[in-house]
């Protein structure tokens, strides 16, 4: 298994937060996923969706865990991955990424600062900062700006920060269709999402909801494998 299929795997995720279509109504949200691969599960991950407050501004606070344990008939691969973020509805304010794949150690801070989002890489044993200034990009990875389709059919474009690869990409987004799903005991209607740029081509299941959004589903295609994302318990509290 390829190490760029699994980190996709891991932060195509993290995109829970959408300030833009949160009521500021407070609360928390648990869901836990199985991760599969060429039809078997290998591995999970459970987040957390929070609703707060900072000193200036309503925030949504997320926070994730995956662990993949993945053997095949020639290759095996394990990663443990914890993710942090702070999102305004201006955007990303602050996230964080601690991974130990395969007994390799890295670490990603990044931070929104003097009006760019100031990025630490660790690994190695080395480190280097990478800035990018906040007019350069519309969203970053950790906001659903899909969210502002208004129709199925619509499409739309956007300067994205990937905090998966670190460089911003163009994302072109098409709403293809809605669909009923099954939530634990609950059915609810998910906009059917595709949406690629240069590095992978997805296509997920979300609502917004009053803590950003759900996501039941992602099948996604990047530059070495596929992989399918699944929504198997959810609680709202």
């Amino acid at each position: 298994m390829s190490r760029r299929l699994t980190i996709t795997i891991t932060l195509a995720l993290i995109t829970f937060l959408t300030p833009s279509s949160w009521s500021g109504t407070s609360g928390t949200r648990e869901s836990r996923f199985g991760v599969y691969s060429h039809g078997f599960r290998i591995g999970e991950m459970f987040s957390t969706n929070s609703s707060g407050s900072d000193a200036t501004a309503d925030t949504l606070k997320y926070s994730s865990s995956t662990n993949i344990d993945a053997n095949f008939i020639v290759s095996s691969y394990r990663l443990e991955n914890h993710e942090e973020a702070l999102v305004a509805k201006g955007g990303t304010l602050r996230y964080s990424r601690s991974s130990n794949e395969n007994g390799r150690s890295t670490q990603v801070n990044g931070t929104l600062e003097n009006n760019a989002f100031v990025v630490t890489v660790s690994e190695n044993n080395a480190s280097r900062v990478l800035t990018f200034p906040r007019d350069h990009y519309e969203y970053t990875t950790m906001e659903c700006p899909e969210l502002h389709l208004k129709k199925e059919g619509d499409r739309m474009s956007a300067r994205l920060l990937d905090l998966e690869t670190l460089e911003i990409v163009t994302r072109r987004y098409t709403w293809v269709r809605s669909e009923e799903l099954q939530v634990g005991t609950m059915k609810y209607i998910f906009r059917v999402i595709d949406f690629e740029d240069k590095n992978k081509k997805c296509r997920r299941w979300i609502k917004p909801d009053t803590i950003g959004a759900i996501i039941a589903r992602q099948e996604g295609h990047g530059k070495t494998g596929s992989y399918s994302v699944r929504l198997v318990a959810y609680r709202s509290r």
